[in-house]
């Protein structure tokens, strides 16, 4: 019933809106699309609400203690159900264009000092359009946009992925600098990886893959840390009880360079 009473409002809210928005209303056409965004933005949530009961959002109706800070892009083409089956309460996201930690850096910090997750994961991903514009000439976009593309420091005229690594692994330098307390005594663990949904590194199309641990790009390394039990990438139960170690133990989907 409550669902139904919201869909009927929100209906009636944006109708009401797109009459009186504007003097000059938009073409027909295009209220006509919006309107049926909107309206599938609400069904797909009513499919949702109706295929999840009460007992779903229990662990994480009351807090959250998730297992990472995820920092990726605001690209449409990715989310978080490539990386997590069940990411509610499980990842704190922070997004923004290019994956970065200087334009969201209090929430990188939250999620790292008052969540306290002990993994860090900045997600870089093929076709960044970030990356596209952050290694051409920007001169000409809004100041709030050249603000967000000034960190992102990459060669002009760079290949796309080679300037998608170069960004994880500056972001991930970034952050093992400003945490390298938390690092030291072995309370976070920083990672960069792609999300590779053209299969431009080989590995499979829709592969998140790991390519720098604390700022090592070395491919041992990395193995090392994927196959050790305590890893932060497993550590946690997405309950936030502590599991024992043969649960903690499974196998890693991730593959590396």
């Amino acid at each position: 019933m409550k669902t139904k009473s919201l869909i009927v409002v929100l209906a009636a809210t944006f109708s009401w809106s797109l009459a009186g928005a504007s003097s000059t209303p938009a073409v027909g056409s295009e209220n006509e699309q919006l309107k049926t965004i909107v309206q599938n933005l609400l069904k797909d949530n009513d499919e949702f609400v109706k295929s999840h009961d009460p007992e779903y959002f229990k662990p994480f109706a009351d807090g959250q203690k998730p297992r990472a800070t995820v920092v990726t892009c605001s690209d449409s083409r990715v989310h978080t159900h490539a990386l997590d089956k069940a990411p509610d309460g499980d990842l704190f996201m922070v997004r923004n264009i290019g994956n970065q930690l200087r334009t969201g850096e209090g929430s990188v910090e939250y999620g790292v000092h008052h969540l306290h997750t002990p993994l860090l994961i900045f997600v870089g991903h093929s076709a960044c359009g970030a990356i596209k514009a952050a290694s051409s000439d920007y001169r000409r976009e809004s100041p709030s946009i050249k603000r967000e593309l000034v960190n992102i420091r990459i060669p002009k005229g760079v290949e796309n992925m080679a300037g998608v690594k170069l960004n994880v692994n500056n972001q991930v330098a970034t952050a093992v600098k400003k945490f390298s307390h938390e690092i030291h005594s072995q309370k976070l663990t920083v990672v960069g990886a792609i999300y590779d949904f053209r299969n431009d590194l080989g590995q499979g199309q829709g592969r998140l893959v790991i390519t720098n641990i604390n700022g090592s790009n070395d491919s041992d390394k990395i193995k090392t840390f994927l196959s050790m039990s305590d890893a932060p990438l497993v550590s946690a139960a997405r309950t936030g009880s502590s599991a024992p170690p043969a649960e903690r133990m499974r196998p890693h989907p991730y593959a590396y360079p």
